[in-house]
């Protein structure tokens, strides 16, 4: 019976990823660089290896800042005016799932007001096994956001920023 709800678990996740194309680089375009990180509920299954929001938070948030970008406190930003990335994380048995998410507020084009709600504008996901191996998952979570920066770097080539003495230098397209 275990063997059967996981072989479910990689299945249906599989199935979901499978969305990922509908996302592209192009629904990153003028995203900006301030972040909300949101981390998803602690699944006990990963907590029973060593994985803790903790862990995934800090993960996040520093990929980000590396990269120039501001995260945003939950509780100091707009939802309608800065974006979320959502890691979520699932664990049952051996094997795990992990998905990062750009959520932003969209509104209806059609009408100008203030009709509209939270959406995903890019997803992409990883469904494997962890031995066992917390920083296998971490890992997997890097890959994400390694998926995420190329395309929000395709889609903002002018935002590429690099650091040189410690000074921040904007680096210009050759687009």
């Amino acid at each position: 019976m275990r063997l059967k709800r996981i072989v479910l678990f990689l299945v249906l996740s599989l199935l979901l990823c499978e969305i990922s194309f509908l996302y592209g680089h192009e629904n990153l375009r003028n995203i900006g660089s301030e972040f909300v990180v949101l981390i998803g509920r602690a699944d006990e299954n990963g907590k029973k290896i060593g994985l803790t929001k903790n862990r995934l938070r800090i993960v996040s948030e520093l990929r980000l800042r590396k990269e120039g970008m501001k995260v945003v406190a939950e509780k100091d930003a707009s939802p309608i005016k800065i974006p979320n990335i959502h890691v979520s994380v699932h664990v049952v048995g051996t094997a795990f799932h992990v998905e990062l998410r750009v959520i932003e507020w969209v509104g209806l084009m059609r009408l100008p007001t203030a009709i509209g709600g939270p959406a995903f504008t890019w997803e992409q996901g990883i469904t494997g096994t962890h031995g066992g191996d917390p920083e296998f998952i971490v890992s997997n979570l890097n890959k994400l956001f390694d998926d995420f920066l190329n395309d929000y770097y395709k889609a903002n080539p002018k935002e590429k920023k690099e650091t040189m003495l410690g000074k921040e230098i904007k680096i210009k397209s050759k687009d």
